[in-house]
């Protein structure tokens, strides 16, 4: 099956998706393993943000571009449109997250949030773009 992804005329670094991938593991892992359980809804709203709006307002990416900026990383730069597509899944995984925490339900969470960090680790770890995989058996249906 060729890959197809959301097709944008504009670029994104690569790299500071990398990171903030990495950043919302962190955020993933802060809100199962302490009491900061806000931490969700920054994510969820930093999502809403790169997916729905512009990626340009999240705080996430500016935390990226400055990583990236202290250690004069190379960008990278490739096709915006799966990494918006990504994030928009990112926001319907955050929901269920947020949901599932506000029914008291941890093992919704857990489950969720873990599956989500997979995705997350792919992406910061390998530059694997689950969106760019998934997004070709959407479109085979719609």
């Amino acid at each position: 099956m060729k890959e197809m992804c959301p097709i944008s005329f504009s670029q994104i670094n690569e790299r500071a998706g990398q990171i903030n991938a990495a950043l919302a593991i962190f955020s993933m892992l802060l809100f199962f393993f302490t009491d900061n359980k806000w931490i969700i809804w920054v994510l969820t709203a930093d999502f809403f943000i790169r997916g729905f709006l512009d990626p340009s307002y999240s705080f996430y990416g500016a935390v990226s571009k400055t990583i990236l900026g202290v250690f004069k990383i190379k960008p990278l730069m490739v096709n915006a449109g799966p990494k918006i597509f990504a994030a928009k899944i990112g926001f319907i995984f955050c929901c269920m997250i947020a949901i599932s925490h506000l029914i008291d339900s941890r093992a919704m969470g857990l489950a969720v949030g873990s599956l989500f960090m997979i995705c997350a680790g792919l992406e910061a770890i390998f530059r694997f773009c689950v969106a760019c995989k998934i997004y070709p058996l959407i479109n085979k249906w719609g």
